[in-house]
């Protein structure tokens, strides 16, 4: 009989392959998925305005002018996290973690990076789709306050690098946290996901609404990520896949 940290670890040797693992799964990052767009679309329509200039309007303004003038010199730190950061170049990071964690775990958990990356740029995706805030004017050198090489003109809600990142943080620090049973790992994602949506602050490329309400979707795909994964194993997969069919010896 498996017991409840067994349970939570997801240790395919200490319980029984079980199919209907792979439905709950499913079913859990599905409804994630809906749920957390409904959440970031109605952020989006109440708060930030379908074409910006919402109610929160006022608040980004004054954000944003203490941020260009208070870089404190982390301009170069920003401008690797915005180069890495990049939907592109996350993509790699998050296939090569996931690579690394497939060899070192042989264990579903090693997919983790993949789809917290996958389903947050999905987010971006669906709503940049019906919200289309345009960036500040910082975004666009050579404006005023903008930074020599700053050039992003897609939609400016919400910020890929607040859902990418903070979503690939949070799931291992999830994987982390749930299974040995410690505090420090969200510790760990809190302060790494906050200072990379400050740097998007800082290079003047998004609102504040931007990032803020971005990171909160990611944050929360990224536990639901971490939670399936730690219930369900390679073993589950076999089980719910259909046998096929053996053929006899001769």
């Amino acid at each position: 009989m498996p017991t409840p940290h067994n349970l939570v670890a997801g240790s395919a040797t200490a319980r029984e392959a079980d199919g209907t693992r792979v439905w709950w799964g499913l079913e859990v990052l599905i409804a994630a998925a809906a749920a957390i767009f409904v959440v970031g679309l109605a952020l989006g329509l109440i708060f930030v305005g379908r074409h910006g200039g919402g109610a929160i309007q006022g608040w980004d303004n004054r954000v944003q002018t203490w941020h260009l003038t208070h870089r404190f010199g982390l301009v170069g730190a920003a401008k690797v996290i915005a180069y890495v950061g990049d939907a592109p170049k996350l993509a790699v990071v998050a296939i090569v973690l996931s690579a690394g964690m497939l060899v070192v775990f042989r264990s579903l958990r090693g997919l983790v990076p993949l789809v917290a990356y996958l389903g947050g740029e999905f987010q971006v995706y669906v709503i940049r789709a019906i919200i289309h805030r345009p960036r500040p004017a910082t975004a666009i050198y050579p404006a005023p306050g903008a930074i020599p090489g700053t050039h992003e003109t897609s939609y400016s809600y919400p910020s890929g690098h607040a859902v990418g990142v903070t979503s690939i943080f949070f799931a291992l620090a999830g994987i982390a946290a749930l299974t040995h049973r410690v505090w420090w790992p969200w510790l760990l994602a809190l302060l790494g996901s906050v200072f990379v949506i400050e740097t998007r602050l800082l290079l003047g490329v998004h609102w504040f609404s931007d990032v803020t309400f971005g990171w909160l979707l990611g944050a929360a795909w990224g536990v639901t990520v971490a939670v399936v994964a730690l219930r369900v194993e390679w073993t589950d997969i076999q089980a719910w896949m259909p046998r096929r069919s053996r053929r006899s010896p001769g």
